[in-house]
């Protein structure tokens, strides 16, 4: 089972190598990104560059100190809330009082006691992981409108060019040019007008809001199996494993379930063009169905993983089929109060992991 602080990263100051080789030894376990920095200044420069979920600095250090690191921190926007622990052999009551009036969250004394650093770690990463969990709620709540009033406008046009691009080809003889750059319009307008119902549904505007039964589930996944065998070979076989409990209702609706999986098949099929076996299973984990779906087709870099839930990024040859994606299956997961995560080995396979919880 993976850590959950495994995408988090400590920075460490401190001119005593001894130091960093605590923290190496404490915070392997937890897999934990540790940055570490010998002096105040490259401190400053790796903070702004790595952007960390937890800073150590120590008080004494060559250059600039780590009360005057923490001050700097503090002002930055970058940084300016992520929690600051100082270090030092001063532990009189004075010194701790001038730590924290710099802006510090904490002040431990060396010798340190590795116990007491664990759980400090524990604690202030928790709160770094919720607080920037915060500021993307209030970051996606801030944009919804704007999303919102985007895609009715965006209808509204879409409309307009198809409407006209359709009269066009009734008025146009066959064989002319212009007809088939009508439905060329048309053939696009669609296309655009499916991303505009999938901003509609990231910012709230449509919303399933009914929960889904076992049976529910069952056709759900038949449904999004054939809808995402349309216009490829066929040559596709899925392979369902598993079962939930029939009496449970998931917090999420059977549309809304349909469309998630149907993205995640049809990325599946696309990366095995000459066909290929997608494996399906279901499970139960805490109060909540486990989906898991497996392929073999090409696989993707840790690179492409990362850009993978980035709106409209494609990674393959079409950019013509280019949309929300997975971001759209995310954001509707999400709202449920479940998640997704997505594992993939370049050459060999990928994997989308949905949770959703029972109601």
């Amino acid at each position: 089972m993976s850590s959950p602080y495994a995408t988090q990263t400590v920075l460490v100051a401190d001119d005593d190598p001894a130091i960093h080789a605590i923290f190496r030894k404490l915070l392997k376990p937890l897999g934990v990104r540790l940055v570490s920095c010998l002096d105040g200044e490259s401190a400053m420069v790796r903070a702004a560059e790595e952007k960390p979920d937890l800073v150590f600095l120590d008080v004494v250090m060559p250059g600039r100190d780590g009360i005057e690191v923490c001050r700097a921190l503090r002002t930055a926007p970058a940084t300016s809330l992520v929690p600051i622990l100082l270090m030092s052999a001063m532990g009189e009551l004075k010194a701790k009082l001038n730590g924290l009036q710099a802006g510090a969250n904490d002040y431990l004394v060396k010798p340190l006691e590795v116990p007491e650093v664990v759980a400090k770690v524990r604690t202030y990463l928790e709160l770094s992981r919720l607080h920037r969990k915060l500021v993307e709620a209030e970051r996606r709540r801030a944009i919804t409108g704007l999303l919102r009033g985007l895609a009715h406008q965006f209808n509204n046009i879409l409309c307009g060019i198809s409407g006209t691009a359709q009269i066009l080809d009734l008025r146009v003889q066959v064989g002319d040019p212009a007809k088939e750059l009508a439905k060329t319009i048309v053939q696009y307008s669609h296309r655009a007008a499916t991303i505009s119902q999938q901003l509609l549904a990231l910012a709230g505007a449509r919303r399933d809001s009914g929960d889904s039964t076992f049976q529910d589930v069952q056709e759900t996944i038949r449904s999004a199996w054939d809808a995402s065998l349309a216009g490829s070979s066929r040559n596709h076989k899925l392979e369902m494993r598993g079962t939930i409990p029939g009496g449970v209702r998931l917090r999420m609706g059977s549309a809304d379930l349909q469309a998630c999986l149907f993205h995640v098949m049809q990325n599946s099929v696309r990366a095995m063009p000459e066909g290929g076996l997608v494996a399906l299973e279901m499970s139960v984990m805490d109060e909540a169905m486990v989906i898991s779906l497996s392929d073999v087709g090409r696989g993707m870099t840790q690179t492409e993983v990362d850009k993978a839930m980035e709106p409209f990024y494609q990674n393959w040859d079409r950019p013509a089929e280019a949309g929300l994606g997975l971001p759209f299956v995310r954001a509707l997961i999400e709202e449920s109060g479940g998640s997704l995560d997505l594992r993939s080995i370049q050459g060999e396979g990928t994997t989308v992991v949905i949770r959703i919880p029972f109601s």
